[in-house]
């Protein structure tokens, strides 16, 4: 009956035991306990600092980022416009050589025509020339003949000359 209702002793001697462990946990437990529990604390109260170091210094970096990338499109923009108007440029120049060097073909075609022309009218001018000296021989023959028939002559080989 003592277990369910325990005696004065029993509860004296009990406390005074409980109180033994408390001072002996209390100190050489309860200390590096409380130190570790301190230390635990300043180590987390660390880690949220640098956490949100880190965190303010992603948002620098993607600040950062989003602004390099403004300036590479920008730079990129501007590389685009440049090749665009060297590429215009270029064909600026290939369009005018072209024209240059159709107007020169052009010139010298025209100038080949003209020369042929010439040689053409030249040579046209010798044939009429020895055509004319040819009726001229032939009237001249037939003249000392026969007038009339000398005249009819002359109108054939014009005629002979209107067709050729």
């Amino acid at each position: 009956m003592e277990l369910i209702k325990p005696g004065l002793g029993l509860i004296f001697w009990m406390t005074v035991s409980f109180g033994m462990v408390l001072l002996i946990l209390r100190k050489f437990a309860w200390q590096p306990i409380l130190a570790n529990i301190r230390a635990r604390e300043r180590t987390i109260a660390r880690s949220l600092i640098n956490a949100r170091r880190m965190e303010e210094e992603m948002l620098g970096l993607e600040k950062l980022k989003a602004e390099k990338a403004a300036e590479i499109e920008k730079l990129a923009r501007e590389m685009m416009l440049q090749a665009n108007m060297e590429a215009e440029k270029i064909m600026d120049e290939s369009r005018k050589k072209a024209l240059d060097e159709a107007a020169k073909i052009l010139d010298d075609a025209n100038g080949v025509i003209e020369s042929q022309k010439k040689a053409a009218m030249m040579e046209i001018k010798d044939q009429v020339a020895s055509l004319s000296v040819e009726i001229a021989e032939k009237v001249l023959q037939e003249e000392f003949s026969d007038k009339e028939k000398s005249s009819r002559y002359v109108h054939q080989l014009l005629e002979k000359v209107m067709l050729n």
